[in-house]
């Protein structure tokens, strides 16, 4: 089977995602904006950083944390389940393994540093790519009726506490971080090049005429931030195929902007047909890819206040199509991982019931976790964010209700 909805793009979206991208990079260079003097100071708040990884497409929950002894997810997955030598069993509840192809997450989740919230989502489930995409992105139910539905919800976050130049950094939409002067060609090469007639010029030179001294001031100022940069960066070990999205997201963290809210995405999980084949690409590398990062935070001593937030627009079905895939779902689950999560199982366990259905049900709102993330983690009243225009949800995320300690 294939995804019709995969093949086109909304015009909505379209002009939504490349109007940001675009109207970013043309109102400022983010090179330029990188050696800005000053940066406003956050109005309270922990100072923490919160880590948003979208999985674009419906990360399968049940192949990632598998209910791998029920007869009924067995029975539904005939080609596609997983079988005790192709998963971690969960200490406590046996019944729940992680799948073997993220054994990064499985580390976490023994160390306590991980939290799955289960079956969770926004009411009234349609299946759309694109519109479930809004709906986490802006953070409103209803789109057609919120004047909200064009702003994304960390976007309004940092308007309303730290309204901050570099308060919230998306790395598909700021420009490429590499050509901020790491790693292996430095901006003030390529700046070299560009400049080249003037290169015999001196800053403080009385004979430069006003431009010649702003455009070498610039530069002279851009260099010093492309060497702290590198500076800052030279302890990170990621390498080679391991320099992902997570990469650029160290990257911008190690440039200590003031930011508290990094986003990222990885694609691909729409996993119609061929799924097997599929996850055995797309999990190791977002599993490896997000254990460099940790080294990388860790290497320049910002892993310990991070928080990262995996989250997919929707869930898969319960049982496997004759690709052999899974088509479109509603609840799926939510990653959270850090040294200050409170590690375990939330949300509603998945039940024979809920295995007998077409979709897993979406028990837990998806606001709610990132209402705690807000709370808990960056020290905001998530409210004023998320309840707006008539928007409401409920707050409960099963489990114990602590995500962070």
């Amino acid at each position: 089977m294939s995804c019709s909805e995969c093949k086109q793009m909304s015009r909505r979206k379209f002009l939504s995602r490349t109007g940001m991208s675009f109207g970013a990079l043309a109102a400022m260079d983010p090179l330029f904006r990188l050696v800005a003097p000053t940066y406003a100071a956050s109005t309270g708040g922990t100072g923490n950083l919160l880590v948003l990884c979208e999985l674009e497409g419906g990360l399968d929950g049940l192949s990632f944390l598998a209910p791998f002894t029920n007869a009924r997810y067995i029975s539904n997955r005939p080609r596609l389940k997983l079988d005790a030598t192709q998963v971690m069993p969960i200490a406590a509840r046996p019944e729940y393994g992680i799948s073997n192809l993220f054994p990064y997450f499985q580390q976490l989740y023994n160390a306590g540093q991980c939290a799955i919230v289960q079956q969770a989502g926004y009411p009234d489930g349609n299946g759309s790519h694109f519109e479930s995409q809004e709906i986490f992105e802006f953070g409103v139910r209803n789109l057609a009726s919120s004047a909200f539905a064009s702003v994304p919800w960390y976007e309004r976050l940092r308007q309303t506490y730290f309204d901050q130049p570099y308060g919230v950094f998306d790395t598909q939409r700021i420009g490429d971080p590499a050509r901020y002067g790491y790693h292996d060609v430095s901006y003030r090469q390529s700046g070299q090049d560009v400049f080249a007639r003037l290169a015999e010029l001196k800053v403080n030179d009385a004979a430069n005429t006003a431009a010649q001294g702003s455009v070498l001031r610039s530069f002279d100022a851009i260099a010093r931030a492309s060497a702290d940069i590198r500076q800052r960066t030279q302890g990170f070990t990621s390498s080679g195929s391991a320099r992902g999205e997570f990469y650029r997201a160290a990257m911008l963290a190690s440039a200590n902007l003031g930011t508290q809210i990094l986003k990222v995405r990885y694609g691909g999980f729409d996993t119609h047909g061929s799924q097997n084949t599929a996850n055995s690409t797309l999990f190791p590398r977002l599993n490896n890819e997000f254990q460099q990062f940790v080294a990388d935070m860790q290497a320049i001593r910002l892993w310990d206040r991070t928080t990262v937030i995996f989250y997919t627009e929707f869930g898969r079905r319960n049982y496997e199509n004759g690709s052999p895939g899974t088509d479109h779902g509603h609840g799926g689950h939510m990653i959270l991982c850090g040294p200050r999560v409170n590690g375990g199982l939330f949300g509603q366990d998945v039940t024979t019931s809920d295995l007998s259905e077409h979709d897993l049900p979406a028990y837990v709102d998806f606001r709610a976790v990132f209402s705690a993330c807000i709370r808990d983690w960056l020290g905001f009243d998530p409210n004023p964010i998320f309840r707006v225009n008539g928007e409401n949800f409920a707050d409960a995320i099963g489990g114990s209700g602590v995500l962070f300690r």
